[in-house]
């Protein structure tokens, strides 16, 4: 009888060691996703911020852009968890020749927007002319500022379903 106390004593005391241990990892890992989960909350909140700080700083460019001949045609804000500021701008090939561009392109380095866009302009142009000699108006420029910024640049109105 003895003997059998003993067994069932000790089976009694390894479940609950067992369970108190497994209460304990329970709980660790419970604080270990509420850590993980604020942190990612404070970087998503800190990228937010740091995006829209980013924007702000490249909207400061715009009057540059439209001062070259190109004008704003369509303005959007997008929120979300990476925001991004969509601009669309058009305006007329005429207002670009090579020479124009080259200039603009010296002015401006490449890592500011102005940089970019007029660079982008200028390689469409110059793929757009290995398959067609003449550039159908307009001229549209997309632009998506968000962590990395977009430029899209069209020859011709683009089809849009």
């Amino acid at each position: 009888m003895c003997t059998l106390w003993l067994k069932t004593t000790s089976r009694l005391i390894t479940k609950s060691i067992m369970k108190d241990k497994f209460n304990t990892l329970l709980e660790a890992a419970q604080n270990a996703g509420a850590f993980i989960k604020e942190k990612t909350s404070e970087v998503g909140q800190a990228a937010i911020d740091n995006t829209l700080a980013a924007i702000e700083k490249w909207l400061e460019e715009f009057p540059k852009i439209e001062s070259y001949g190109l004008r704003v045609t369509n303005f959007a804000f997008v929120m979300r968890i990476s925001p991004a500021l969509e601009v669309e701008m058009s305006g007329s090939h005429e207002s670009f020749p090579p020479e124009k561009l080259a200039e603009i392109l010296e002015q401006h380095k490449s890592t500011s927007l102005t940089g970019m866009l007029f660079s982008a302009i200028k390689t469409t142009y110059r793929l757009h002319g290995k398959i067609a000699q003449t550039l159908p108006d307009p001229l549209i420029v997309k632009i998506r500022l968000s962590l990395s910024p977009e430029i899209s640049v069209f020859v011709g109105k683009p089809f849009v379903c």
